[in-house]
């Protein structure tokens, strides 16, 4: 199915929702009737922790399914959702999806994707807490090396969930060892062939 005709079915069954920077889409602990589909933004996912410090848990982009797993579970939001920029999302009560599934069994197939890839998410995200703080930043800055010139540090803490200290602290070592530079507050790599091995070696 082609992703303009699985749209059109979508529209018939749920309604667009303009969302503003900053406001919540949902809130950890509500009942999930209904999943979204993001048409236009960004959404981040996180969860509360000691401190009121939030953990970011994953980045939402355009056509992403959101939370389509407790409202398939029948169970409360195990996160809350907050958009990083203004946008759209498709907002859908689960009952007519599944309603759509039974007649049309691409539907379930999407569905099943769609899950599969929130396994790999959780996945990483294990893997990523399992790791020191050196280790993630590597990773983060080989992952994100093109957008490199664009990210503040502010924002490589929250997406590593650390504190912006510990995380300069780590910068200062990399950048004393000639792996990397800063540039009015940005990362650049200098030397990606080490950084690489020492990724592989932890």
């Amino acid at each position: 199915m082609k992703d303009e005709n699985f749209l059109k079915y979508l529209y018939k069954i749920g309604r667009i929702r303009k969302i503003r920077k900053n406001n919540i889409l949902f809130y950890e602990g509500e009942k999930a009737k209904h999943f979204f589909i993001l048409l236009q933004g960004k959404i981040r996912v996180y969860k509360h922790a000691k401190m009121n410090k939030e953990i970011t848990l994953h980045y939402f982009k355009p056509f992403d399914f959101i939370a389509e797993m407790p409202a398939f579970k029948k169970i409360n939001y195990p996160a809350s959702a907050i958009c990083e920029e203004e946008g759209k999302v498709l907002e859908i009560n689960f009952i007519e999806f599944e309603n759509l599934c039974n007649k049309n069994n691409e539907f379930n197939l999407i569905l099943i994707s769609s899950l599969l890839n929130k396994i790999k998410i959780l996945e990483k995200k294990i893997l990523q807490n399992s790791l020191d703080l050196k280790t993630k930043l590597l990773k983060y800055i080989l992952e994100n090396e093109k957008k490199l010139d664009t990210i503040l540090q502010k924002q490589i803490a929250i997406d590593l969930n650390v504190r912006v200290q510990s995380l300069s602290r780590v910068l200062k070592e990399l950048k004393l060892a000639k792996l990397i530079d800063i540039k009015k507050g940005k990362i650049e790599i200098i030397n990606k062939k080490i950084l690489l091995d020492e990724v592989w070696q932890n």
